[in-house]
């Protein structure tokens, strides 16, 4: 009552001033600290029915199931019950014997004022007469960014029959914000381990959703001292598979489940039936002339990115339902210009086979009197990628006025291109970009290696590959756009001139990439025209 009476004389006094309610107080930001636990840290021989912890001030959870890692699993339905300051864990499969428990809280536990999780809170405990203490430390990162992936879940096996996309690990933790792990309380053994993205939360990797990591080597806690990196991609491993064969009158539809990387066909001409991708690599198109009970016997191989192959017999034939003609569409892609050959190169995507190029009609135009038609050497198409390139050289301007305003043209006149079915072109004319070395950059590189095979590319920064070399150790990149560039370097074990995505199946992990970093810190670079980058050194 006292104080009450003297806050309200407080009032009076002080009534001209502005009137504000009372603050709460300070803000709690202390977070809650285990007072006790059964069983207490480190017991042995535990045989008690469930986990019960003791804070110093009343509780809530947050996302328990994903926050408060148990390994060995004690189940997916184990309950968390909170009563005040009390949690209490219950199991729902029995303890294991003579098996060491590991708990990570994680941002499990929260005070209820203010959300503040405990911190650094872990209880390890024993249902035998000893407590295994080894652990396994690492790092999970994305192989082609900077970026760290964000609650990876980390786990550890130990048979080679087990399989990451079927089976449900033992052990397992989660990185951190940085990307960091820890694996406690090990025996003495040898595992392997992976990483994967558990966006459906089921603890298998789903190879079509989910990123996922791997190493084929064995870890044994007792010698292994290094931190272990495992570097995560998105790849789908399933095996490939033909999903659907779709016969109508004009085409016979293939759908794999996944995009191909190669194939091979036997059985049937070119003549019988043109076959394409479709819009993607994961359907293949037969374009077909045949009448009512045609087919033919056709056997099919192909292989995806990862390796995986397909080897099968189907039938290619004609089909009741009725196809509506589609129309001939035409997708231009950036065009290039090589200051050093001066070939300028034009690139042309469309949706039905070609059957004949009318090359009259392809011109480079420099004025209004000299046209200068392109030559068929010049001139390839793609038949399986429905892609055509066009690669001419293009002559230099001699009028130094012209030089500085006028540009080549490049021309697809109408009907150019004729598709099977008679589809013809539009017309399409274009300027041609032709850059002078003034206006042009370099990157210098130097490269210090024991690696065998490798690759040295030039990225845009959206990943689009402006200039690509092997093993080269001191190397000038000309004749670059000012732009933001990027430097990536692919281990190319196999030497096949590409990055693969390896196998777990097979045992064989994805080739290492290695990504220039500034000395700023940067991924990126600007380049700026008439002017060169580096020289810089790569040690790897």
């Amino acid at each position: 009552m006292k104080n009450f009476l003297t806050f309200s004389g407080l009032l009076i006094l002080t009534a001209c001033a502005n009137i504000a309610m009372p603050t709460g107080g300070p803000r709690d930001k202390t977070p809650p600290e285990l007072i006790s636990s059964s069983p207490y840290k480190n017991q042995l021989n535990f045989n008690g029915k469930s986990i019960e912890l003791v804070f110093d001030e009343d509780l809530k959870l947050k996302d328990p199931k994903e926050e408060i890692l148990i390994v060995p699993s004690i189940g997916k339905k184990t309950l968390f019950t909170v009563k005040k300051k009390k949690l209490i864990i219950s199991p729902e499969l029995e303890w294991l014997p003579n098996t060491t428990y590991s708990i990570n809280f994680r941002d499990g536990v929260q005070d209820i004022t203010e959300g503040n999780p405990a911190e650094n809170l872990h209880l390890a405990f024993s249902t035998g007469p000893i407590i295994d203490s080894l652990y396994i430390n690492g790092m999970v990162n994305d192989i082609f960014t900077e970026q760290i992936p964000l609650k990876i879940t980390i786990a550890l096996y130990e048979s080679d029959t087990f399989d990451i996309f079927k089976h449900t690990p033992t052990f397992f933790t989660k990185s951190d914000k940085n990307g960091k792990f820890s694996l406690p309380n090990l025996k003495a053994q040898q595992y392997f381990i992976y990483a994967f993205d558990d966006k459906n939360k089921n603890l298998k990797v789903d190879s079509k959703t989910e990123k996922f990591g791997f190493r084929t080597f064995t870890i044994n806690p007792l010698s292994q001292k290094d931190s272990i990196q495992i570097p995560m991609t998105s790849v789908d491993s399933r095996p490939l598979s033909i999903t659907n064969i779709r016969h109508t009158d004009k085409t016979s539809r293939l759908r794999f489940n996944k995009p191909i990387d190669s194939l091979s066909i036997q059985g049937i001409s070119y003549r019988e039936s043109i076959y394409t991708f479709g819009s993607d690599q994961s359907e293949l198109i037969f374009y077909n002339a045949f009448t009512k009970g045609d087919s033919i016997k056709t056997t099919l191989n192909a292989t995806d990115s990862v390796g995986n192959k397909l080897d099968t017999v189907f039938f290619i034939k004609y089909g009741e339902i009725k196809t509506a003609e589609e129309s001939f569409r035409v997708k231009e892609l950036p065009q290039q210009y090589d200051v050093a050959t001066k070939l300028f190169t034009y690139t042309l995507s469309y949706n039905k086979p070609i059957a004949k190029i009318n090359t009259d009609s392809i011109l480079v135009k420099y004025d209004t009197i000299k046209n200068v038609p392109v030559e068929i050497k010049n001139i390839k198409i793609d038949t399986l990628h429905n892609q055509l390139v066009i690669k001419t050289p293009i002559e230099e301007l001699q009028d130094e006025e012209k030089k500085k305003t006028a540009q080549a043209q490049f021309l697809l006149g109408k009907g150019a291109l004729i598709t099977m079915v008679n589809d013809s072109s539009k017309r399409i004319m274009r300027q041609i970009k032709v850059s002078k070395e003034d206006d042009l950059g370099t990157v210098a590189v130097k490269i210090e290696t024991n690696a065998p095979n490798y690759i040295v590319q030039v990225m845009t920064n959206d990943n689009t590959i402006v200039q690509s070399h092997t093993n080269i150790k001191n190397y000038t990149f000309k004749n670059l756009e000012p732009m933001e560039y990027r430097l990536r370097i692919i281990i190319d074990e196999n030497k096949n001139g590409k990055w693969d995505a390896g196998n777990f199946y097979k045992r064989t992990e994805p080739e290492r990439i290695i990504l220039f970093k500034s000395e700023e810190g940067k991924y990126s670079f600007p380049l700026r025209a008439n002017w060169e980058y580096g020289p810089v050194l790569i040690k790897f």
